[in-house]
């Protein structure tokens, strides 16, 4: 009796386990949940000290894997619901911050995206094949004046993203990793500090200058990553 009672209780808990499983991806559960409001409180008393704030009781986002939460601001004239994602089982952190977002300096940042990208492509010239540089940068309202140039020293709100377009006919997957290490020294000598550069190394028709071309080698660096073969993703056509 007992063996099959074992049996019994087996089988359940395989039947059962894949059905928690499954409920808890699409749906959570009770404790991540609690857990996900409390780090969203936390993070918001931390980030806007002199600000109060209601949050509605959110829901799990399973295209995220985490749980999104509607905020607005107490006293504030417009009450706007400003969405904020909290992610990561261990370690629960606020992933997406509608309010920071909606306080970027859209406009300086497209000046100094457009500014940036032209300096980095002149420090770029002793590099083979690259067609393009494009760079994502992040600064709040107020905190320059609208009519500041660009230079490297600046104080942004995170380290840039730097995304460069090659020209794959140009370049073998070999060369293509030497060239990347001309881009991270070059980038150390002249001072930049990024978080990550982006390469797609694509083929193109004649005429590329309007055309993303199609992917051939994609890859990627950090400051002081060391560059290797195994750090190409090659694509055939």
């Amino acid at each position: 009796m007992k063996k099959k009672k074992w049996i019994y209780i087996s089988l359940i808990t395989i039947l059962v386990l894949p059905i928690l499983f499954f409920y808890n991806a699409f749906n959570g559960n009770p404790i991540s949940k609690w857990i996900a409001a409390s780090t969203l409180d936390k993070y918001l008393q931390d980030t806007y000290p002199n600000q109060e704030f209601n949050a509605d009781k959110g829901f799990y986002n399973f295209k995220i894997g985490g749980y999104s939460f509607d905020v607005n601001k107490i006293g504030a004239e417009d009450q706007h619901n400003y969405e904020f994602e909290v992610t990561g089982f261990f370690r629960p952190t606020v992933s997406y911050d509608e309010i920071y977002y909606a306080n970027l300096d859209e406009p300086l940042i497209e000046k100094w995206e457009k500014e940036a990208a032209v300096e980095i492509q002149d420090i770029f010239q002793d590099i083979k094949g690259v067609v393009r540089t494009n760079v994502q940068i992040e600064v709040l309202k107020g905190s320059y004046d609208p009519e500041t140039d660009w230079n490297k020293d600046l104080q942004l709100e995170k380290p840039m993203y730097i995304d460069v377009l090659m020209d794959a006919g140009q370049l073998s997957k070999r060369e293509l990793v030497e060239e990347m290490k001309k881009m991270q020294n070059d980038l150390e000598s002249a001072g930049y500090t990024y978080d990550v550069v982006n390469i797609n190394a694509n083929l193109f028709d004649e005429d590329y200058k309007d055309d993303q071309g199609y992917v051939k080698y994609a890859s990627s660096f950090t400051e002081g990553q060391k560059i290797s073969l195994r750090d190409i993703e090659e694509y055939n056509q």
